[in-house]
């Protein structure tokens, strides 16, 4: 009988001891989370890449990639580097180069890309106007690059004429949506903060 009871009592401790070390284990692993996200830039990269990986096909389409800037370009590239896979528009800006990205097998649904550029011929600005055949579709993508743009870089400013944010490499978004009865589009702006 005694035997039983110490047989019972070496294993109520062990598993005692058992449940510390995983409560310990699990409190160290919290807290090496915690610190990434007080650090921020490693968790909220990471948080805007699972959010771009998430994101509608559209959305993938316009922006290419959550790297660089957008459309894997970094700013002050020279236009001449640039590698759109996309037809050059039918008119094109004094300074800089315009695409036409076509999101679909009809042509009402399409993205305008102006890369505009300095003196030295050197990329900018990208000014995205996206039109689509559906308000609500419109909608829908305003609210997702809204949401990604948080996720991103954090809270939204109002601006003039729709939503802006500030990012740590000197750009500046701004996007509206610029919809009409008959076209119902967004515009989005990224600029390179002098």
């Amino acid at each position: 009988m005694q035997f039983i009871s110490t047989q019972f009592r070496l294993f109520k401790y062990s598993f005692l001891a058992f449940a510390v070390i995983v409560s310990l284990m699990t409190g160290c692993s919290q807290d090496k989370g915690e610190g990434e996200h007080a650090n921020g830039s490693m968790n909220s990269q990471t948080e805007s890449q699972k959010y771009w990986s998430n994101a509608s096909k559209t959305f993938q389409k316009i922006t290419l990639s959550d790297t660089a800037v957008v459309r894997n370009i970094n700013w002050l590239q020279s236009l001449s580097s640039l590698n759109e896979k996309i037809e050059l528009s039918e008119s094109q800006p004094n300074n800089g180069k315009s695409y036409s990205l076509y999101l679909d097998e009809s042509d009402l649904n399409f993205v305008d890309i102006v890369y505009h550029t300095n003196n030295q011929n050197q990329i900018i600005q990208v000014v995205f106007d996206i039109y689509v055949e559906d308000k609500a579709e419109a909608i829908k993508l305003l609210n997702e690059f809204e949401q990604y743009f948080s996720v991103k870089f954090g809270q939204k400013t109002t601006a003039e004429k729709g939503s802006a944010w500030v990012s740590k490499d000197k750009t500046s978004i701004q996007i509206e949506n610029v919809s009409t009865p008959k076209d119902p589009g967004i515009k989005l702006t990224y600029s390179l903060i002098n």
